[in-house]
C-alpha cells in the first residue's frame, strides 16, 4: 500500500516542483512592454517649424503648441495607441501638415522598437536623429526594428512631422506611434521569484527523499 501511496504523492509533487521552476525561468526572462504611445498628452502644431531645435532639443519651448486631438483607437496589436492630429481634425482642409513632439524618460533597456503610422508622409526623429523618412505619398506603417542605439537612459525626445497627400487621396489625415521595449533586469531577485525558487527546490528535494 505504501508504494502505491508514495507514487501517488510523488507524481503531483514532482509536477508542482517542475512547474514552479518553469515559472521561475519565465519570470527572469526579459518581457517586452509598451513604453510610449500617442495620445492627448503629445504636443502638436499646424504652424510650420523652421530650424532643427524643435526636433533636437528636449527643452524646446512648445508651450504654445496644442495638446493632440485624439481621433480613434488604433487596431491591435497596438492596443492603447491613439490616432492623433491637430484641432483641425482628421478632415481639415487647412491643417494638412502638423509637427509633433513628446519628451519622456527611460531606464536601461535591452531592446527597443518603434512603429509609426503615417497618413500620408512623415519624417521621424529620435533624439535628433532621423529614423524614418516616409515619402511614398500613401498611408502606411513604418517600423524601426532596433531603436536601442538612438535612445538614452534618462530624457528622450521623439519629434516628427506628418503631411497629408490630399491632392491624390483627398482630405483624410492622421498619425499614431508606439514604442516597445524590454527593460534590463537589475539582477536582484524579487520576493515572488525567490518564493518560486524555494518551492521548486523544496519539492524536488522531497521527491528525491521519498524515492529512497
Amino acid at each position: 500500500m505504501w508504494a502505491l501511496k508514495s507514487s501517488q504523492f510523488l507524481q503531483p509533487l514532482r509536477a508542482t516542483s517542475l512547474a514552479a521552476l518553469v515559472l521561475l525561468a519565465a519570470s527572469g526572462a526579459a518581457q517586452a512592454s509598451v513604453l510610449l504611445q500617442t495620445n492627448a498628452t503629445w504636443k502638436v502644431t499646424p504652424v510650420a517649424q523652421s530650424g532643427s531645435d524643435w526636433y533636437t532639443n528636449p527643452a524646446f519651448d512648445d508651450s504654445s503648441w496644442q495638446d493632440a486631438t485624439e481621433l480613434y483607437d488604433v487596431i491591435p496589436p497596438w492596443v492603447g495607441a491613439k490616432g492623433i492630429w491637430s484641432l483641425g481634425g482628421q478632415y481639415s482642409e487647412t491643417e494638412t501638415q502638423i509637427w509633433i513632439r513628446k519628451t519622456f524618460t527611460l531606464g536601461a533597456l535591452s531592446a527597443a522598437s518603434l512603429t509609426v503610422g503615417c497618413d500620408d508622409d512623415c519624417t521621424v526623429y529620435v533624439n535628433g536623429a532621423m529614423v524614418i523618412n516616409d515619402t511614398n505619398g500613401s498611408a502606411n506603417n513604418n517600423t524601426v526594428a532596433d531603436l536601442l542605439p538612438n535612445l538614452n537612459v534618462g530624457t528622450n525626445l521623439i519629434a516628427y512631422t506628418v503631411t497629408d497627400n490630399y491632392l491624390v487621396w483627398g482630405y483624410n489625415h492622421s498619425t499614431w506611434l508606439q514604442l516597445d521595449g524590454e527593460r534590463q533586469s537589475n539582477g536582484v531577485p524579487e520576493p515572488a521569484t525567490l518564493a518560486l525558487l524555494g518551492l521548486g527546490l523544496a519539492g524536488l528535494a522531497t521527491s528525491r527523499r521519498r524515492r529512497r
